[in-house]
């Protein structure tokens, strides 16, 4: 057999039954499911282990019912640095419905528990100072040490300095932290600037178990607001996020956020979820999971900016050529998007409808593709064992080069997964 790396893009998908679907039309969570491409329907994980997110912000806004509709979420109350009653409350409140709020949170099937550091003692739209951020993550750290009822921890905090600074407090803070067995998470800051200029606390991103997130545009391209450079751990989507729409929040009705806040708060979901599937994990195997450095149980969540050695991706847009190929997008054109996957229940059957390049397909054979490469739908319970899936395959008619695939699958169990897997064929030599 000739020597050959399969160079397979995987989607993967909960089933149904264990998982809360979300609407096929929100681009946000998408990419939170393992792989590049085409958009996907994302479900919630439903995952057990308590978990707990130290949200160094503006206040939450407590009393609010519709945060009450996700009965998995627990609040307790605000703490403000320095003392006194909150002033601020619309930017943490709405990272929180990003983090886990019911139909905008991409944490929505994980248990978890929010201690609130307000930062923001001035009132809406004014700036925190350092002391209070870096006491924050001191207080998080000594509540995490001992409280009476442990759980893997996740710090978020999405702010940053506008000018090069440093703090020693706050980085001796963040990094006892992250020593004591806690994530952070930190925004990479909106001013489109090189990080490594000195940014905190972005530039922290450098050390591991720090996870520095820089935000992508609906095109998949780093926004131009977003800071970047080498401390930047990954890039999550950022633009026109769906959050809870502040002022009089209620089902079906919300606000869209745009920026590396946002993004962190995509990143800060993930990384809860990782802990509740896998609660032994370290601060760096988490930023490792994240970035799809090492295996990741629940998905190789937000992508790292780039390809792996030897795969061709010439537009640079973070899908292989392969994959753009098969899906019917132009793998020249970074503009060029293939149409969603997307997966739903029909008569007691999973259907997965995606598109095909109908210049490769045949259909007579319609796995072999005629630029040399296989796909086939697999089936998992537990992310590391996969084997190929039977089901029924029907087709369409072809509109704009595309033939419309359809592969209904037999509902086998409570929970699961799939994957679409596209690789090079093998040949005998």
């Amino acid at each position: 057999m000739a020597d050959v790396t399969p160079a397979a893009w995987s989607a993967r998908f909960e089933l149904a039954e264990a998982g809360i679907p979300m609407s096929p039309n929100e681009w946000t969570l998408g990419p939170l499911t393992e792989g590049s491409g085409p958009p996907i329907l994302y479900f919630y994980p439903q995952t057990a282990q308590p978990v707990r997110l130290y949200l160094i912000d503006t206040a939450v806004k407590h009393g609010l019912t519709w945060f009450s509709q996700n009965p998995k979420l627990t609040l307790k109350p605000t703490v403000r640095l320095p003392s006194g009653s909150s002033r601020s409350f619309k930017h943490g409140t709405r990272m929180l419905s990003i983090i886990a709020g019911p139909e905008t949170g991409a944490a929505l099937g994980t248990p978890i528990e929010v201690v609130n550091y307000d930062v923001y003692p001035k009132g809406e739209g004014t700036n925190s100072d350092i002391s209070f951020i870096a006491s924050a993550v001191g207080m998080a750290h000594a509540d995490h040490l001992t409280s009476t009822s442990p759980m893997p921890a996740v710090i978020c905090i999405s702010s940053s300095t506008i000018n090069a600074a440093e703090s020693y407090i706050l980085k001796s803070n963040i990094n006892s932290a992250v020593a004591a067995g806690m994530t952070v998470v930190v925004s990479a800051g909106n001013l489109g600037a090189d990080v490594s200029a000195g940014y905190i606390p972005a530039i922290y991103g450098l050390d591991p178990g720090i996870i520095c997130v820089g935000a992508n545009g609906q095109n998949g391209l780093r926004l131009p607001m977003s800071n970047f450079g080498e401390p930047v751990d990954l890039y999550a989507p950022g633009e026109a996020i769906r959050t809870l729409r502040f002022l009089t929040p209620k089902s079906g009705a919300y606000e869209l956020m745009t920026g590396t806040s946002p993004a962190a708060g995509l990143a800060t979901a993930a990384a809860l979820i990782e802990l509740s599937l896998n609660p032994q994990l370290t601060p760096a195997q988490v930023e490792q999971a994240l970035t799809g450095e090492i295996a990741s149980p629940a998905f190789a969540a937000l992508r790292a900016a780039g390809q792996g050695a030897g795969v061709s991706d010439r537009d640079n847009d973070g899908t292989e050529d392969l994959l753009e190929s098969f899906f019917g997008s132009d793998p020249t054109d970074p503009e060029s998007r293939a149409k969603p996957v997307q997966i739903e229940t029909v008569a007691g059957h999973f259907r997965l409808s995606f598109g095909v390049a109908a210049a490769l397909f045949d259909a007579a054979d319609p796995h072999f593709l005629s630029n040399g490469t296989a796909w086939r739908v697999q089936v998992s319970t537990d992310l590391s064992s996969w084997k190929e899936s039977e089901g029924t395959l029907t087709t369409g008619t072809a509109v704009d080069g595309i033939i419309p695939v359809s592969f209904d699958i037999p509902q086998a169990g409570p929970s699961g997964f799939l994957r679409i897997e596209v690789s090079p064929q093998l040949s005998a030599e």
